[in-house]
Formats: structure tokens, C-alpha cells, sequence
């Protein structure tokens, strides 16, 4: 039971990065070399959904990392937010109606092992991002006749950026 080369193989993960804001998920380390995670994020607007995995080929104090992550970002209603940064009887912008998002992250990264309980990760990479932004035609009356064509109908977008993460995962069991 007392095993000193057993790894606890459960965990929580604290991290902040982009595209998906501050996160906290659950970690399943099957072994020393593989973790798994599932859990949620916030970006400030909008809550997420997030799975991802984690390869350390090194065991050792310092390992490099090599991580993929799939997430949602779900349609918000910001009205409230954007009420506070603008005067009501302006058109809102088509940026600040409900829009959610899809990303798919690849990160290289380093991760410290501070103890066998407690490790710090800092990992680089590219995000893979797909936004849907939903038509402004639901506006109310006023604002409808202000619309151009473009924010007439729906539309998305798909890009490509620069990520990163920075956080830390503490186990136990």
C-alpha cells in the first residue's frame, strides 16, 4: 500500500490560457508517462467544455510535455455586458451577440515536478479555433432597420493562433 514508485492516480488541474480563459478539470494519471483530463474553463463571458491528454515521455524533475485538448465554448447572452460598455439605445455589436466557439489545441510544453503530489506545467502552441456568429435579426424593432447586410444573416469563422497554457495539477489517491 505504501508503495514509494505508486503514483497517485487522481487529480485536480488549475490553469489559465488561451483560448479558453481559467480552467479547472479532473485528472486520471493511468501512469507515470499519460494523463487525462475533463473539466470546464471561463473566459470571462462564457463557460466551456474541455477534454484533453497529455504524453511526458521523461520521468524526472523536468519532463517536456506534448498536450491535445478539444473544447466548446457555449453561446452567451453578454446583453448585460454589453449594456454596461455601451448606451442602450446603440445598436449592439454583432461581436458582442450570443456567439460560442470550438477549438482543438496542440502545446509543447515543460512541466515541473515540484513533488510527487504537485507538479507546474507552462506549454506553447496553436489552436485550431470555429466560431459560429448567429444572425442580428432577433434585434428588437428599433435596432432591425439599422442592420447592414451582413449582419443579416448568420456566418462563421475559422482560424488558426498562437496558444498557450500555464498552470498546475496536485494528486492524490
Amino acid at each position: 500500500m505504501n508503495d514509494p514508485e505508486r503514483l497517485a492516480p487522481f487529480g485536480l488541474m488549475l490553469d489559465a490560457g488561451m483560448p479558453e480563459g481559467a480552467g479547472l478539470s479532473g485528472v486520471l494519471r493511468p501512469s507515470a508517462h499519460l494523463r487525462l483530463h475533463v473539466g470546464g474553463a471561463h473566459n470571462g463571458l462564457r463557460g466551456a467544455l474541455r477534454a484533453g491528454l497529455t504524453l511526458l515521455p521523461l520521468r524526472g524533475r523536468v519532463s517536456p510535455s506534448f498536450s491535445w485538448e478539444l473544447g466548446h465554448a457555449q453561446a452567451a447572452s453578454t446583453k448585460t455586458l454589453n449594456r454596461r460598455l455601451a448606451d442602450r439605445t446603440q445598436l449592439p455589436a454583432s461581436s458582442m451577440e450570443r456567439v460560442g466557439y470550438t477549438y482543438i489545441s496542440t502545446h509543447v510544453g515543460l512541466e515541473f515536478n515540484a513533488t510527487r503530489r504537485l507538479s507546474f506545467f507552462l506549454r506553447g502552441g496553436m489552436s485550431f479555433m470555429e466560431m459560429d456568429v448567429p444572425s442580428l435579426q432577433k434585434l428588437d424593432e428599433p435596432f432591425r432597420d439599422g442592420l447592414s447586410p451582413v449582419e443579416r444573416r448568420s456566418w462563421m469563422m475559422r482560424k488558426v493562433q498562437p496558444s498557450g497554457k500555464l498552470g498546475l495539477t496536485f494528486f492524490f489517491g
